[in-house]
Formats: structure tokens, C-alpha cells, sequence
């Protein structure tokens, strides 16, 4: 009898250690009053078994009442899931049966401290303004001299594009300050023509050259009828003639009575002259009426290709005229290729400069006799 009572006071006190016995009671917010075994708890619902051994659904912890979180608060396996839902809650040191407090957290303020000062701490230099930077430091200075340098390398090339006095390009550009509109204005500025270029124009001097040629051939004038045109003297006429000339008698030759046969005079033979280079003629070759093209420069004025041009080619002068309106007077061809071709033209100055043409942009080329 002992024995059996000793029992159920032990059963007893392990239903009461778990917090929750088989015949539990969970009430909700909503009313609604659960009986069973709580299993399966999780930090965000339980399982409630109910007496009759039905797994209901899971429950939130939200929707418990107060007062049955304070119950399951009792059971430390499900403590950690409640006690932050639990306004009063116990520390978690507090025995089962305690009211359960959530101690509250103050954070400590924290003290600022003054830094100690560095003795002997460099001192920063000031720092300066743009303007003033570029000139007190050294690469302000070297940032100055290169786009100094390279202005007046612009007034170089803007001199030799618009053929312009080297010496009054570069001069304006190097003033310091306006110097920089300098290559800008003779840019804008058209280019200046050669004494070359404001020659008249190859079609007209062509026409006036052969107008002057056949001019100086002398007209030809039909013979009268008392005048003989020149040949070959025959026989008796010709011996009738050297007496007359001579004072002379003639010898006869044959039997008198007898007719002389006629005899033609020998005509004068003059060697024939040593022949020499072939002398080029002006011409104006057009495209449209003849295919300007690598080939044809090459086999009609190969001779301008040379080094040092022959004396035909040295009385010549080889023009280039563009389709848009440029005329490029050259005395040789430097070189050639499918698509362009570079000229040597002499300057007004006394040197020379390489254009490259497009073959393509080349209308016109004429052959143009060299004045003086």
C-alpha cells in the first residue's frame, strides 16, 4: 500500500516538473479553451494533443491568453518559446513557481576623451588655388611649357596647311597669352595661292599655244600659169638653160639630127638629221574621255616618275585639277598606288611640298608647256 501511494506521489510530481499535465488547459485570446498535452514546440507555434489523442493544428504563441503563457512558462523545456511574450517574466535563473522579469538593458554612455597632442607635429602646407598652384609648383610649370610648345606647333602646321610665313605664325603664336588665337584665325583664313597656281588656265593657254602654231606655218599659194612647180629638169630643156647661164656653148654629144634622149638632172642629197629625245606636246586629258587611273598615269607620264627628269619633262610642267576646283602644279611624281598618288610641287619660297591626291578626285590633267 506504501508502495502503490509512493507511486502516484512520484507520477505526480513529474506531471507537475513538466508543467503541463495530460488534461491540460490552453486558453486563447479568441475564447477558446484547449485541453490536452502540449508537443512539438518551436519558437513560433506548439502542437496541442487533444484528450482524445487528435493532433490538432499549430498554434501560435501569439494567440495564447497571459495568463496560460505564465503556465507553459513554468515548464523550462518551453520557457526560452514564451518568456519574451511575458511582460513580467522571471529571469531564467528563477526556480519554477517565480515570476518571471525581463531585466531591462541600459547601455553605458561612453566618455569622449580629448586626444593628446603630438608635440613637435609637422605642419601641413597651405594649400594654394588653381591659378596659384600652377604657378609655385613644378609640374604647374611643366603643364605651362608643353602647351606652350604646342602652340606654336600648331602655328607650324596651320603655316604649311594655308601656306602662310612660317616666321609670322609661330611669331604670333608664342606671344603668351593671345598666341593661343593665333593658329585658330590663319586657320579660318583661306589658303594663299603660288605664283604656279595663278597661272591661266590649261585649256585656254593649250588653245593659245596652237592658235600661235598655226599662225608662224606660211600659206601655201597655187602656182600661175607661166610658173613651174619644182622638180626634176629633163634633157633638152635643161641643156637650154646652161648656156644661158654659163655664156658657154653646149658639146654635142650625138649626131646632128639625132634627138637626144632625155635626161633627168640629179637632185641635191641631203643626209638625214641625227634624231633626238621626243619633245612632249601640251595636252588636257579629261576624265570622261580617257580612264585616269593608276595605269594610265604610269605608261603616259612615266617619265615625271624619275629622280632626276629628263629634258623633255624639265620644259613640262604636269598639272593636277581636282573636282573641286584645286589645281596642284607639279614637276614630278613622288609615288602612286591604286587609290592616290603624292606630287612634288615647288613653293613660292623656293622649296617643295608632297601632295597626295585621291585618283579618284582628279578630273582633269594637263601637260603645260614651262614659261621663261
Amino acid at each position: 500500500m506504501q508502495r502503490l501511494t509512493f507511486q502516484r506521489a512520484l507520477v505526480a510530481g513529474l506531471v507537475c516538473l513538466a508543467g503541463v499535465s495530460l488534461g491540460a488547459e490552453f486558453k486563447l485570446k479568441d475564447g477558446t479553451l484547449l485541453t490536452g498535452e502540449a508537443l512539438g514546440a518551436n519558437e513560433k507555434s506548439v502542437v496541442i494533443k487533444n484528450t482524445e489523442g487528435k493532433m490538432l493544428p499549430r498554434t501560435e504563441w501569439s494567440k495564447f491568453t497571459k495568463e496560460t503563457l505564465k503556465e507553459i512558462a513554468k515548464n523550462p523545456k518551453m520557457r526560452q518559446f514564451v518568456e519574451l511574450l511575458i511582460e513580467d517574466a522571471a529571469p531564467a535563473g528563477v526556480g519554477a513557481g517565480g515570476e518571471v522579469v525581463i531585466p531591462e538593458v541600459v547601455a553605458s554612455k561612453r566618455e569622449w576623451k580629448k586626444p593628446k597632442e603630438v608635440a613637435e607635429k609637422p605642419v601641413l602646407p597651405e594649400k594654394p588655388g588653381i591659378i596659384a598652384g600652377v604657378f609655385t609648383t613644378g609640374v604647374g610649370w611643366l603643364s605651362l611649357i608643353i602647351i606652350y610648345a604646342g602652340i606654336i606647333y600648331a602655328g607650324f602646321e596651320v603655316a604649311l596647311y594655308r601656306r602662310r610665313p612660317k616666321q609670322l605664325v609661330m611669331g604670333l603664336s608664342a606671344i603668351p597669352g593671345i598666341g593661343f588665337f593665333a593658329p585658330i584665325a590663319f586657320l579660318c583664313m583661306p589658303a594663299v595661292k603660288t605664283v604656279d597656281e595663278t597661272k591661266p588656265n590649261a585649256v585656254a593657254q593649250a588653245a593659245a599655244i596652237q592658235a600661235a602654231k598655226d599662225a608662224q606655218k606660211p600659206e601655201e599659194k597655187p602656182a600661175g600659169p607661166g610658173k613651174k612647180k619644182p622638180g626634176l629638169a629633163f634633157g633638152k630643156k635643161s641643156d637650154e638653160a646652161a648656156p644661158a647661164a654659163t655664156g658657154h656653148k653646149p658639146v654635142a654629144t650625138t649626131k646632128p639630127g639625132a634627138t637626144a634622149a632625155p635626161v633627168a638632172a640629179a637632185s641635191p642629197v641631203t643626209a638625214p638629221a641625227p634624231q633626238g629625245a621626243p619633245k612632249l606636246e601640251p595636252a588636257v586629258y579629261r576624265r570622261g574621255e580617257t580612264n585616269i587611273n593608276k595605269r594610265f598615269i604610269e605608261t603616259k607620264f612615266g617619265g615625271f616618275f624619275k629622280a632626276v627628269l629628263g629634258p623633255a619633262e624639265k620644259e613640262m610642267w604636269l598639272v593636277w585639277v581636282t573636282a573641286t576646283g584645286g589645281e596642284f602644279w607639279s614637276k614630278r611624281v613622288v609615288s602612286i598606288s591604286q587609290t592616290e598618288v603624292v606630287v612634288n610641287c615647288p613653293q613660292e619660297g623656293g622649296g617643295t611640298l608632297d601632295q597626295t591626291l585621291q585618283i579618284v578626285e582628279v578630273s582633269e590633267i594637263h601637260l603645260r608647256p614651262q614659261e621663261g
